[in-house]
């Protein structure tokens, strides 16, 4: 990961914290993916510039909850869950009501966790490729 390359957005930490405490609770977790999903397709056109990799991340996230996909480092799931997170979350640093910025920190903290975790997102693509072409995805 290259974290350390790019300033933390505003808001990742408390929201990293939460993800924490929520990871172990796998009622949640698929709540969380369930919303993320719902809240994501409506607001695609706000997502436009992350949302391939967005729709990646919740992909991942599910993939790992599911149990299929568990080559997956730590701290690459509780990224992943802060952005999701962080995303459904209406009241963050900038309220998601509030017209055209109000998407704008989700989107900049998304895009921090999508560099953040590059190089694991190209590893669960290729998995997920390989294992859509073997039928082996659920």
């Amino acid at each position: 990961m290259n974290e350390h390359q790019q300033q933390k957005p505003k808001g990742f930490n408390k929201a990293k914290s939460k993800a924490e405490n929520l990871i172990a609770n796998d009622e949640k977790i698929e709540e969380l993916i369930e919303d993320g999903f719902k809240k994501a397709h409506k607001k695609e056109s706000e997502l436009k510039e992350v949302w391939k990799d967005f729709q990646l991340l919740l992909r991942l996230i599910k993939s790992w909850w599911k149990k299929e996909y568990t080559a997956v480092p730590w701290k690459t799931i509780i990224y992943a869950v802060t952005a999701v997170l962080y995303f459904i979350n209406p009241l963050d640093i900038v309220p998601d009501f509030i017209p055209i910025i109000g998407y704008v920190d989700d989107i900049t903290l998304i895009a921090f966790v999508i560099n953040a975790l590059q190089k694991e997102l190209i590893k669960f693509e290729d998995w997920e490729r390989k294992n859509k072409k073997s039928g082996k995805s659920k």
